[in-house]
């Protein structure tokens, strides 16, 4: 093949290549991104010594937890995170990463699995995050943590499905527990209003199925948000949300602070500029000074009963 005709496929290779990026640019950084995390987290999973795996946190629920602990000492304060993933996908040994940044801050980390879509709706999905709740706040001190400081968290549906079992009572009085255990929240990226989350994406032209069946139908829309159960008996909650998340919308947030602060509960809302929906936790994969770690971890060290 002569010179001239190889530098005219490279070029349509190029400008081939570059069309794709342009079209599905922030879809493949997120799965480079994700390959990432699960490749560290693997390594991390298999290696860590101090891990008790696929722990039963309820005799009725098929659901799993892992325990990560810090290497020597007592009274950590726990934290629980609830994984995202659009209620349907993802499990718990992807997220190890989020344990291997905040081990070194401290803390006992407790990563919960839950029933996915189109197993479980988000009542079920609920329950059983609360029931991770529960089984945390009673066996706490058997892993060096501090059952007085038990922190709650999650990320996208993760942050949803938390911030339900904590604000709307019934799913720990149902397991003779009650959010005064619990020391604080952190939310991160989360849909606390189903039905401005439905909106937004019809608005961009999309259906959102999985969420109209994970939900039950548009009429369970309002007892599903968090937003709906605020109440002034909450304890210390962080809210977390990129500025440009495409997504879930930042207003989303804003909004559930708003109605937090309005109803007398002490929340706390931080945006961060620049930011998506998850870019922030994959960037501090390798940043040592990573914004998200360092609030997380300040809130976790400040939060007391």
């Amino acid at each position: 093949m002569r010179p001239y005709a190889i530098l005219g496929l490279l070029a349509v290779l190029v400008a081939l290549l570059a069309g794709i990026w342009l079209a599905f640019g922030d879809d493949i950084t997120f799965y480079v991104n994700l390959f990432r995390a699960h490749q560290a987290g693997k390594r991390f999973y298999e290696q860590y010594p101090h891990l008790e795996r696929d722990v039963a946190f309820d005799p009725e629920m098929e659901p799993r937890l892992d325990v990560y602990s810090p290497a020597d000492g007592e009274g950590h304060p726990v934290l629980i995170f609830v994984h995202g993933g659009s209620w349907k996908d993802y499990d718990k040994e992807l997220f190890a990463p989020v344990a291997q940044k905040l081990l070194p801050e401290g803390m006992v980390v407790v990563i919960p699995d839950y029933t996915l879509h189109p197993d479980a709706d988000y009542a079920q999905m609920t329950r059983e995050v609360a029931a991770a709740i529960r089984w945390t706040l009673e066996n706490a001190a058997l892993y060096g943590g501090d059952p007085g400081r038990v922190i709650v968290s999650g990320h996208s549906a993760g942050a949803h499905l938390s911030a339900l079992a904590l604000l709307d009572p019934r799913f720990l009085e149902d397991l003779g527990h009650s959010s005064d255990e619990v020391c604080g929240w952190i939310g991160l990226s989360g849909p606390y209003d189903i039905q401005a989350e439905h909106d937004y994406w019809v608005a961009k032209g999309s259906s959102p199925e999985v969420m109209l069946e994970v939900m039950g139908g548009q009429d369970n829309f309002d007892r599903a948000s968090p937003v709906s159960h605020v109440r002034a008996d909450l304890p210390p909650l962080l809210i977390i949300h990129g500025d440009e998340d495409e997504t879930v919308p930042v207003e989303i947030s804003t909004a559930f602070h708003q109605a937090l602060q309005a109803a007398g509960a002490p929340s706390t809302l931080t945006l961060y500029d620049g930011a998506g929906h998850s870019d922030y936790l994959f960037a501090a994969l390798t940043d040592e000074q990573a914004r998200v770690v360092r609030d997380i971890a300040g809130f976790v060290r400040g939060c007391e009963r």
